[in-house]
């Protein structure tokens, strides 16, 4: 099998566990291969899991063989579903969901990605959409980058980012987006929870099209001789502005 068969690292995997025992989510493997180390590192949680869970003891080498090239840490998991889902299962979602819904257009480089979500995850966000095209899907390596977010996230691939934006501004949701030229008062935004923030490809930024379905557009104002910022950074940041801004 090839490393895209396999979700390792152990760290995602005690997260998507503990995500599991704590709320009941689907978990995404059933078989999972372990070193001895990282078995007794993870003792305690599978013990809770057993029966649920076919659990194999295995050498580094073997793990090396099963995924080549990835640091496995001493752990995989044979995949069974992926962390995704498509536009009719968002808009069942879209029923119950609440904001900030994060909007990634075109992020193509899984490192991005997955330090994306984790940056969304330890922010609140709960529900992150991806376009199905031109953008890095969730691979084992976003996934290890992420660092166990995706147990937390709801993460939808969708065909048209502009008709969903529209479809959103209808439910009463405000979209933000980035642009050097943003003019917008940071501390006018809506609240937090009315949100769909907008972040752009790592190039290129945001298409024009959803640059002008944006309803606010603001600036991080950068002090330094460089004139831009790593769109992980820049989420962030953006994030931070708006989540904590004073009451």
């Amino acid at each position: 099998m090839s490393r895209q068969d396999y979700i390792y690292g152990r760290r995602n995997i005690r997260e998507i566990l503990e995500r599991h025992l704590e709320k009941g989510s689907e978990l995404s493997f059933q078989e999972i291969w372990l070193t001895s180390g990282a078995k007794k590192e993870l003792e305690e949680i599978l013990s809770e899991l057993e029966g649920k869970l076919l659990i194999k003891e295995a050498s580094p080498s073997k793990l090396d063989k099963m995924a080549p090239g990835v640091n496995h840490q001493g752990v995989l998991a044979l995949r069974i579903q992926l962390h995704s889902g498509d536009k009719k299962s968002f808009d069942s979602h879209l029923e119950n969901c609440k904001g900030p819904i994060l909007v990634l257009d075109r992020i193509q480089d899984p490192g991005n990605l997955g330090n994306i979500l984790r940056t969304a995850e330890c922010f609140g966000v709960e529900t992150v959409l991806i376009p199905e095209r031109d953008s890095s899907g969730i691979t084992p390596a976003v996934e290890k980058v992420a660092s166990g977010a995706l147990a937390y996230l709801n993460v939808f691939k969708v065909g048209n980012l502009a008709q969903i934006l529209e479809k959103l501004q209808k439910r009463n949701f405000w979209v933000v987006s980035t642009s050097d030229k943003g003019t917008e008062d940071w501390s006018k935004i809506p609240a937090w929870e009315e949100l769909v923030i907008l972040m752009g490809n790592e190039g290129e930024g945001l298409k024009r099209i959803l640059m002008e379905k944006s309803d606010f557009t603001v600036r991080i104002p950068l002090h330094g001789h460089i004139s831009s910022l790593n769109v992980t950074v820049a989420t962030g940041i953006v994030l931070d502005r708006l989540k904590n801004r004073p009451k």
